[in-house]
């Protein structure tokens, strides 16, 4: 999986490696929104494991991660794209 996010003229990628490890380029200026292109690109993918650092600025327990060691790990059926909408709304 392979994303690029557009702000303006600067151009940021991000995606998943081989090895199941999501990656944002550095310095990119929205990183929750880079991650959540990814986790949707990655949601129903099978039972694939998907590794992920402390380093995306968001909460990855809401995008269904859990801590692993020095990490947090996902399998792709268990992916979730919050939203803070309450009900009714």
């Amino acid at each position: 999986v392979y994303c690029v996010l557009k702000d303006g003229e600067k151009q940021f990628s991000g995606g998943v490696t081989k090895d199941g490890e999501l990656f944002c380029e550095r310095g990119t200026t929205f990183p929750e929104l880079m991650l959540r292109a990814v986790v949707n690109k990655c949601m129903g993918g099978g039972a694939r494991l998907l590794y992920a650092k402390d380093e995306w600025g968001a909460d990855l327990a809401r995008f269904g991660f859990v801590p692993c060691g020095d990490r947090y790990v996902c399998a792709c059926e268990d992916l979730k794209l919050p939203h803070d909408c309450k009900k009714g709304e």
